[in-house]
């Protein structure tokens, strides 16, 4: 089998490999591939898969974070780390306060991009299965895209309920599945709060200090493994 453009290239060129190398691949079925490599073309590299191991590295914790856009870099470390840390789904909301004025064609490459970083971080961390980030969406539209029974909760600096409230609410989850949404750069109106109360959000406070945008996300999904996932 032969590689993509952008995998030969980090294969041969980054990481400096050679011919008759040992290497693992992955394509997001549940499976790690242990090839090796034939050549050292790296436009178009030929692999041989000697076998095949199916190997779990997901939480038991389904996790979907829901983002407001930000701007370029700040999306891209939401999504990078967010990833590294286990979540399953990212869906991309335009929110009142996000700064998107790009065509379908700046969108799209946006979400190819957005999708090449979730695969590196999955690579980073050894995970097989890839999570999905769905099409960029209004606030809107967005309880289309929800798992209605999943918990679904909210950073607000005025709200009243934590995490540890909400752990001593659900000892053990009545499912496993949660949904996070983080707010972009300039956090969300009143009515857009008031929306997502209405769609069954729980409002929680994470702290006194008010945490960036792509620091909230990863902040919040460790904290949901610390208490119901694998860490």
């Amino acid at each position: 089998m032969h590689l993509s453009r952008d995998s030969s290239n980090h294969l041969i060129r980054v990481l400096r490999t050679k011919v008759d190398t040992p290497i693992t691949l992955f394509n997001g079925n549940g499976f790690d591939y242990q090839c090796r490599t034939l050549d050292d073309n790296s436009k178009k590299t030929r692999v041989l898969v000697e076998s095949k191991i199916q190997l779990n590295t997901e939480s038991n914790l389904n996790l979907t974070l829901i983002q407001g856009l930000s701007r370029h870099d700040r999306m891209e470390t939401s999504i990078q780390k967010s990833v590294e840390l286990g979540v399953n789904k990212i869906i991309p909301v335009i929110c009142q306060r996000s700064n998107i004025k790009s065509s379908k064609d700046k969108i799209q490459k946006k979400l190819d991009y957005w999708r090449k970083i979730a695969i590196s971080a999955c690579e980073q961390s050894h995970r097989n299965h890839i999570p999905d980030i769905s099409d960029i969406i209004l606030l809107n539209d967005l309880t289309q895209h929800l798992d209605q029974d999943s918990i679904k909760i909210i950073l607000s600096p005025t709200a009243k309920e934590s995490l540890k409230d909400i752990k001593n609410k659900y000892h053990k989850l009545p499912h496993d599945a949660m949904s996070v949404f983080i707010g972009p750069e300039g956090g969300l109106n009143n009515d857009e709060i008031e929306l997502l109360k209405n769609v069954a959000f729980t409002g929680i406070t994470f702290g006194p200090r008010i945490l960036r945008t792509e620091t909230a996300g990863p902040a919040v999904i460790s904290a949901l493994q610390m208490l119901w996932g694998d860490y």
